[in-house]
């Protein structure tokens, strides 16, 4: 006699080899852009712009602001020859205090970031590009 037999569909699942795999590939892909032509012009082939952390000219390097929920950084200039002193202003939102500040070089390397005056502080740029790196908290009581 024959029987039917329905057979179940298979069912997908993702493992932990495939998470890292899509993570590692996701990282790649933000940390290293694809150049949009084989020409050396640093610009990203999804969005057509130059990426954050290029040498904008022949002897100078992007300074890019980032900061966290809380308030802002606001850079002196965009872009900075080697050597040359940045200056960045960090203006915490109302209720925010500026818990740290830090200057991080396209490598990875932490640089050496000085306060000025209140919330006015500096670093000398290297010859790389630069995030300045701000974090707020909640004002203490």
């Amino acid at each position: 006699m024959y029987k039917a037999r329905h057979a179940r569909p298979a069912k997908h699942r993702i493992t932990l080899p495939m998470l890292v795999l899509v993570a590692a590939m996701i990282v790649g892909i933000l940390v290293f852009p694809t150049p949009a032509s084989g020409a050396d012009t640093n610009l990203d082939a999804v969005s057509g712009e130059r990426g954050v952390m290029a040498a904008t000219g022949s002897d100078t390097y992007s300074v890019v602001p980032s900061a966290q929920h809380g308030g802002a950084v606001k850079p002196s200039v965009s872009d900075s020859a080697a050597g040359e002193t940045v200056t960045f202003e960090v203006a915490p939102e109302n209720g925010f205090e500026t818990a740290s500040v830090s200057a991080i070089t396209s490598s990875g390397s932490v640089i050496e970031v000085l306060r000025v005056k209140g919330e006015t502080y500096k670093f000398v740029m290297p010859t790389e590009g630069v995030v300045i790196d701000v974090a707020f908290q909640y004002k203490r009581a």
